[in-house]
């Protein structure tokens, strides 16, 4: 296990309309320390977009090469995601061809993850409110959008790992899918494969009000993908890096070794540094870097404690 980072938290930075190189943005996180990483592939509104153009592959070559040289690797991807998790919530939608470029966005950043060597790239389970969020109905809508995508993803070598998700914090919608494990596991053991698992967000379960460590246990092994973060357990999804909120991750942590997590502590720590300025990021980058060091040791430890046993 290492400290990983999404490079979503340097892509954007104070004062740039237009999201950071991405070459430049692994070479930052490998010089903070990172030699491992998530790739986002979420930011794909911006003009810039690395999946936007048609020389989109020769783009993902350009840092697939410079992580080669430098050492670093792709354990996990971050996909295009639907705001608010359905689709007739996100205004976009609205625009003539919009669908079409999302899922083509979805399907270049499979074969991405795929030329990255990731093993697992993140997805956001959909919910459906016209359908009153009845479970059986969404499942099957969930399963029409996404198992086109995980044949894709299984044919480059590319895992779906699905997300535990925020629950609604502007009581616009009364309920998301898959902010409970329940409704996750269902979700992953209906596709009966090993290439289909979950990604576990620490902070979507923290606002949710979640035991965790008896949602690891119930998870189990279907765990594949991290996004570490903490928050206060509030009315926002803060998106901090550990022990700036109420996460007890003396708890959290011993529980991913007990279940056999053999992945990377990844962190989605994007409000670390988003609003400052280049070099002040780099330090927030490297101090980033220094916590996840401290979570892997906490890891090891009681992984060590499991072993004696």
């Amino acid at each position: 296990m290492q400290p990983s980072t999404t490079t979503g938290v340097c892509l954007r930075s104070c004062g740039n309309p237009l999201l950071n190189d991405y070459e430049e943005t692994v070479q930052r996180l490998y010089n903070a320390g990172y030699r491992v990483l998530d790739f986002a592939f979420v930011l794909h509104n911006y003009s810039n977009y690395i999946l936007r153009e048609d020389d989109w592959q020769q783009r993902i070559d350009r840092v697939a090469n410079l992580a080669a040289k430098l050492g670093v690797t792709f354990s996990q991807s971050h996909l295009p995601y639907v705001t608010d998790t359905q689709f007739d919530a996100d205004r976009n939608f609205e625009k003539p061809g919009y669908m079409e470029y999302f899922k083509e966005c979805t399907r270049r950043a499979y074969i991405s993850s795929g030329m990255l060597g990731v093993r697992y790239a993140t997805a956001h389970p959909l919910s459906f409110q016209e359908y009153n969020y009845e479970e059986g109905v969404t499942l099957e809508k969930n399963h029409e959008f996404f198992d086109e995508f995980v044949e894709l993803g299984i044919k480059h070598n590319v895992g779906t790992a699905f997300e535990n998700m925020l629950p609604p914090l502007d009581r616009r919608f009364p309920d998301r899918y898959c902010t409970h494990y329940d409704q996750l596991i269902r979700l992953i053991d209906s596709y009966n494969d090993p290439m289909v698992a979950a990604c576990w967000d620490t902070g979507h379960a923290n606002i949710r009000g979640l035991d965790q460590v008896m949602a690891l246990r119930k998870l189990g092994h279907r765990v594949k993908n991290l996004h570490i973060n903490d928050n206060h357990n509030c009315n926002r999804d803060e998106h901090l890096q550990p022990f700036m909120g109420y996460i007890d991750w003396f708890k959290v942590i011993p529980a991913l070794a007990e279940i056999g997590y053999d992945g990377d502590m990844t962190y989605e720590t994007n409000q670390v540094g988003i609003k400052a300025r280049d070099e002040l990021q780099d330090a927030f980058m490297r101090l980033t870097y220094e916590n996840g060091c401290y979570l892997v040791k906490i890891f090891e430890e009681a992984k060590k404690k499991l072993e004696v046993k």
